[in-house]
């Protein structure tokens, strides 16, 4: 790939950064999976579905305020033509100063939403987080830029450490969805504190007021921040009628898969985030054969990482949801599985969603987010009261697929590049002899875990011999 790999090599290579990511995202994840078992065991699915309720609602409200900014900001750093200090320290003012003023209305206007006391107080508690979360999100574009996500990974470590240690105290004292929430806010505190401090190691920086930017960056943000209010809405829609139209302890088996899928899909993000830069050096050389061969690399890779996920809940989906949450939510195997395909077309999606940023074609997924919308409702409409939380989660796969789809043509027909020698074969091969190797180890009566890590090997050798990994890629370096 000339446009990103074969020139002055001064950057760390994207596999030892996806390494170093992938280390970091094993300890959240484990972080995170801790936290699940804590939570589920101790609230139960009605209070875990208190719970989840209250997060999928200040989520909304947090989007509300995104404006887009993240992605604007990233690309403008990216860019050496721009100044990264003044971008960084008028975006996060900006960041700051949006979400806490819009969160603050969230809360006070989610009085007026027909449900219990414990989640309209708990909106009040957690809407601290999401200032917290959104302004670590619009600074993580430091690390991707710099190929330093291990630092962001350290962040996100520190604070989930926290939060943990909260939510274990919060237990130890008979604590109930609010202190819970509680632990997520000082969590939130660490994490920011953290990752302020490394990003202006990496690009010096300093709040500052700048209307003239802010204006420039909510013109360029907006059409993102509407796709991202539809993706929303498309992705805690599930849980939000849910939460309407079922009953708390559905949300609550509901709400396991629905983490999983947070915890799992913001490996994509990551990935798809460090592609940025070589997606925006790959279109300035103007090369459509070996931007083309950037973008199928990528996107195979996001499919060896959802084949892998996929055959993993197939095979032992309930065996992860009573390690996660205990035998109470084994009901929500079915969900599972499907959330499985959710996350594998999630991460394609990233790929060319980053990719039509990366072109400034922002309205563009924008309408294929609205499209996505219209349709994701009325189907929610549909099939949550008639299969409670395997209705969410087919819905969600259904909607996670047509928006990686939709995404793909919308890309494709720029004209700027074309997908070449897709090994999209050769992976669900792979995929398969990697479960069935699976379902035959518990067969022989070996325990769960040491089947799926035999058929995981086993799934990883078959993709290195038939060379379905994409090496050139994990091999590129920033230049």
């Amino acid at each position: 790939m000339r446009s990103t790999g074969n020139k002055a090599k001064s950057g760390p290579a994207l596999a030892g950064n996806m390494a170093a990511v992938l280390v970091g995202r094993i300890l959240t994840i484990a972080i995170g999976f801790a936290a699940i078992a804590l939570l589920t065991r101790h609230l139960g699915p009605e209070g875990y579905g208190h719970y989840r309720t209250v997060l999928t609602l200040a989520g909304i409200g947090a989007i509300l305020a995104d404006l887009g900014l993240q992605f604007v900001v990233l690309r403008r750093i990216s860019d050496p033509s721009m100044d990264s200090a003044a971008t960084l320290g008028a975006g996060a003012t900006l960041r700051l100063i949006a979400t806490t003023t819009i969160m603050v209305a969230v809360a006070l206007l989610s009085r007026l939403l027909p449900y219990d006391s414990i989640v309209l107080n708990g909106m009040v508690i957690a809407a601290p987080y999401f200032v917290l979360f959104q302004t670590c999100m619009l600074l993580q574009a430091v690390f991707q830029k710099h190929l330093r996500q291990d630092l962001q990974m350290l962040a996100e470590t520190g604070g989930g450490l926290v939060m943990l240690a909260g939510v274990w105290l919060a237990v130890r004292a008979e604590g109930g969805v609010g202190a819970m929430l509680l632990a997520m806010v000082a969590g939130g505190v660490v994490q920011l504190s953290l990752v302020w401090w490394l990003a202006a190691r990496l690009e010096p920086f300093r709040p500052t007021l700048d209307p003239q930017q802010w204006r420039d960056m909510l013109r360029a943000g907006l059409p993102l921040a509407g796709s991202r209010l539809a993706l929303m809405v498309i992705l805690r829609g599930d849980i939000l009628i849910l939460s309407l139209l079922g009953s708390a302890a559905a949300v609550g088996l509901y709400g396991v898969p629905s983490k999983v899928f947070e915890i799992l899909s913001g490996m994509s993000t990551l990935f798809a985030g460090m592609l940025m830069p070589m997606l925006v050096a790959a279109l300035s050389c103007h090369d459509t054969r070996a931007t083309g061969r950037l973008l199928t690399d990528a996107v195979d890779t996001m499919l060896i990482f959802g084949g892998g996920v996929l055959i993993g809940f197939l095979a032992f989906g309930r065996e992860i949801l009573a390690l996660l949450a205990g035998d109470a939510f084994a009901a929500a195997y079915p969900a599972l599985c499907l959330i499985g395909v959710a996350i594998t077309a999630n991460a394609c999606g990233q790929i060319f969603r980053h990719m039509l940023v990366a072109m400034d074609q922002q309205k563009q997924a924008m309408r294929v987010d609205i499209t996505l919308l219209a349709i994701a409702v009325p189907t929610y409409m549909a099939l949550v009261p008639w299969l409670a939380q395997t209705g969410a989660a087919l819905a969600t796969a259904a909607i996670e697929t047509g928006l990686a789809i939709g995404l793909g043509r919308t890309a494709l027909a720029s004209g700027h590049f074309a997908l070449t020698d897709s090994r999209i074969a050769r992976i669900a091969l792979s995929a398969a002899l990697g479960w069935l190797s699976m379902i035959a180890g518990t067969s022989m009566g070996l325990h769960w875990l040491v089947a799926g890590v035999l058929g995981g090997g086993l799934y990883l050798g078959c993709l290195f011999v038939l060379r379905a990994v994409p090496m050139a890629l994990l091999s590129s370096r920033r230049s």
